[in-house]
């Protein structure tokens, strides 16, 4: 019987007081908007469910996490939800996405939405190699950047190893690697794939630490990074290259203090990965940046349930 499993992070919500500014902000991110539904969606390249829906509230805060599912799989996660005593419902904010709604223990939105199955990643894409002899690549670089699809989501927690432990024995996600107390990166579906689409982060209460959108090559983050600057988003960090799962990253924070990241090069993993326990820094280089990974990247700006 093969082991049911989520396939990877389809999307997100947040919720913002102004849905307007998130949506000059996130199209600026290169991310297309479409304001023909009940909510806002904000699309990458690549087709399927919104990466991203945008509901206005009065404050800026996570609203609901999205997780593709295989369509045969929707009736076996109902029933393996009901073992840990939670029924899928309509939700009272309505159903914005398609598929499965449900509050994890700690009254988190999750939503399953079914996809068709994508296409099997190769271990290593081919490279057309071109000559650079009497060409000007620089005129021949895309500067217009739209991420191609949403990578994964951090997100705060307060009760740390329970929260591993629902969403791992639940939904099936596979823990890729951790730093003990820190951090915990897992990952979806079969086959080759990104070393993690979904991660914790322990914290005082529930929040939304960044959302990660892929993109081709390194000219592409720092295209998308001029190009959050010209749009008068000038708050960010990096270039890096982080240390567990690899990737190159630039950081962006949202009119609300969190973060939005372009990656590219990210470690792909197997069914014979072997995942560690590390303690080390988060990146690898440029020089490590107290001030910033302590106090800013780390810090969880949702309000609390009890504020």
């Amino acid at each position: 019987m093969q082991q049911l499993r989520v396939e990877y992070l389809a999307g997100y919500g947040l919720e913002v007081p102004d849905v307007t500014l998130a949506e000059a902000f996130y199209t600026a991110f290169g991310l297309q908007a479409d304001t023909t539904t009940a909510a806002l969606q904000m699309r990458a390249k690549e087709p399927g469910p919104a990466e991203l829906v945008i509901v206005k509230g009065p404050k800026k805060r996570l609203h609901h996490l999205s997780f593709a599912i295989r369509q045969q799989d929707m009736a076996a996660f109902s029933e393996r939800l009901k073992t840990f005593d939670i029924d899928t419902v309509t939700p009272p904010f309505g159903p914005i996405r398609d598929g499965l709604w449900f509050q994890d223990p700690w009254g988190t939105w999750v939503n399953l939405v079914p996809v068709e199955a994508k296409p099997p990643v190769l271990v290593a894409e081919p490279v057309l190699l071109q000559p650079r002899v009497d060409r000007h690549l620089w005129q021949e670089l895309e500067r217009d950047i739209r991420p191609n699809k949403l990578g994964h989501l951090l997100m705060f927690t307060h009760d740390y190893d329970k929260s591993e432990a629902f969403y791992v024995n639940a939904l099936g996600l596979r823990i890729t690697d951790k730093v003990p107390g820190k951090v915990a990166f897992l990952s979806g579906g079969k086959g080759i794939r990104d070393h993690h689409c979904f991660g914790l982060i322990p914290s005082t209460h529930r929040g939304f630490q960044h959302g990660s959108f892929h993109v081709d090559s390194v000219d592409d983050i720092g295209f998308g990074a001029l190009q959050m600057r010209k749009a008068g988003f000038k708050d960010g960090f990096g270039l890096g290259r982080h240390a567990l799962a690899s990737n190159l990253f630039y950081y962006v924070r949202d009119p609300w203090g969190s973060w939005v990241e372009y990656y590219t090069d990210m470690d792909k993993i197997s069914e014979a990965w072997q995942s560690r326990e590390w303690n080390g820094l988060p990146y690898i280089w440029p020089d490590w940046a107290p001030e910033f990974w302590g106090k800013e990247m780390n810090a969880n700006l949702e309000a609390s349930p009890s504020s």
